[in-house]
């Protein structure tokens, strides 16, 4: 969570996921034009061939339904080009204003963050992730993909909105992806981002997610303790400086659900979202409640893989995979928010956290001020730690870290940082014993229960 230079294209090929689309090397980024080139032909050139490639539709095939309020019992899906018959996505209405899509197989341009209304579910053909073996790239011909159309691929790009560089709007043609309102449920659906880079404006992490939920499009205060800021409501960027940029009503929401979906393991050439999931620090410190990650399966990002930022209640991650990070893989970036609790990450597994910025710095889990956080049951997979990393112990030198004196972290009075039950191997499955399971900062007030 700081700014350091993109991942070198030699680095990129290093200790990456053993299985599926990601054994094309990251390394292509650094040959003059390829990204473009694929980009130009992808989807159709990158997925699978256990069947055939489903059919492709541009974004105006489905956005509108989606962010609109009609339900009709079915659409005819016009595809792109080769004359070939679309498939339908079905609605049906579900407790009074509800509504539930099915969407067919197929490729679906998606070039904004687009905003599912409350009472939503957005449902896939089929699951994408084998239970027997999560690294497993589904069969494309049963799936149904989001693909952006664009991405970041400058590193000097406004993106956070820091010292006034962004004007409202302008983050949700960045951040392609899904704003999720309340009551709002994503499942089995495969989604692939296309950026090539993480910003230096995005260092300290704002946001690029596939999924996200409404609240502020900067980071809030980083640059230091958060103890004067508690109590404090508003946007600000990382300097503490305000602004009004939001995402959504800049408001928390409740019962949010995805399940079942599988990120960035469409395309090579480095592309992906910024992070899996960003649940944002909100304008008005208004609660995000009961955010339910299940079986969420990301093979790269070039930034976090899950991240819950601000006051995140009640909420649970389980059972997912996070492979090849540019950053932690599992966050609570709780910061001087009043009450982040009874957030809970269990049965998931982390694996190569910092790769996509050549292991400048990560960790598996990590925790940026809470009042109440349990891990358990989950399993960190670390390459051998980078002694040569410039920021010292944040560059895997342990399975979680608990950080304060700076993110704006706080652990209130009474706070209790959960680990039981977890696993620290090496990227071959062999227990770690040259660093310590856990860190923390000197001086700091986290209190950690540890078995």
């Amino acid at each position: 969570q700081a700014s350091f230079a993109q991942a070198t294209s030699a680095q990129d090929t290093l200790l990456l996921g053993s299985r599926g689309r990601l054994k094309r090397r990251l390394a292509a980024m650094s040959r003059p034009g390829f990204v473009d080139v694929l980009i130009a032909v992808a989807p159709w050139l990158a997925v699978g061939s256990a069947g055939d490639a489903p059919p492709a539709y541009d974004a105006a095939s489905w956005k509108g339904l989606i962010t609109g309020s009609d339900c009709p019992i079915a659409t005819t899906l016009n595809p792109k080009g080769w004359g070939r018959q679309g498939g339908e996505l079905l609605c049906e209405r579900t407790g009074g204003s509800g509504r539930h899509f099915r969407f067919p197989p197929g490729m679906f341009d998606i070039d904004e963050q687009v905003v599912v209304p409350a009472g939503t579910t957005i449902e896939g053909n089929e699951n994408p992730n084998d239970p027997s073996d999560k690294t497993v790239s589904p069969d494309p011909s049963t799936q149904t993909f989001f693909v952006a159309t664009s991405g970041v691929s400058n590193p000097r790009a406004n993106y956070c909105g820091t010292n006034g560089n962004l004007a409202q709007g302008d983050a949700q043609r960045l951040r392609i992806g899904f704003l999720l309102l309340s009551n709002t449920v994503v499942k089995n659906i495969n989604f692939q981002g296309k950026d090539t880079t993480r910003p230096w404006d995005n260092g300290s992490l704002c946001g690029g997610a596939a999924f996200e939920t409404p609240g502020c499009v900067s980071p809030g205060f980083s640059n230091g303790v958060g103890n004067g800021w508690v109590g404090k409501t508003g946007c600000f960027d990382v300097a503490g400086r305000a602004n009004n940029l939001i995402t959504g009503d800049g408001k928390g929401v409740e019962n949010v659900v995805i399940d079942s979906v599988r990120l960035n393991d469409m395309l090579s050439g480095g592309q992906a979202t910024q992070i899996a999931v960003w649940v944002a620090q909100t304008q008005d410190g208004s609660a995000t409640k009961n955010v339910r990650v299940t079986n969420l399966v990301s093979m790269l990002t070039r930034g976090d893989g899950i991240n819950f930022h601000g006051n995140v209640q009640d909420s649970v991650v389980e059972d997912s995979r996070v492979e090849n990070t540019g950053d932690d893989i599992f966050a609570v970036w709780g910061g001087y928010a009043t009450s982040p609790a009874g957030i809970v990450f269990r049965n998931n597994v982390g694996k190569n956290a910092g790769v996509t910025r050549n292991y400048g710095y990560g960790v598996c889990i990590a925790v940026y001020g809470a009042m109440d956080v349990t891990f358990t049951g989950n399993k960190c997979y670390d390459p051998p730690m980078n002694h040569a990393c410039q920021h010292g112990a944040y560059c895997n030198s342990c399975m979680a870290y608990v950080h304060d004196l700076w993110f704006g972290a706080v652990y209130p009075q009474g706070d209790l940082i959960t680990f039981h039950d977890n696993e620290y191997l090496s990227m071959e499955g062999v227990p770690i014993t040259d660093r310590p399971s856990i860190r923390t900062d000197k001086g700091s007030n986290a209190h950690i229960a540890s078995s």
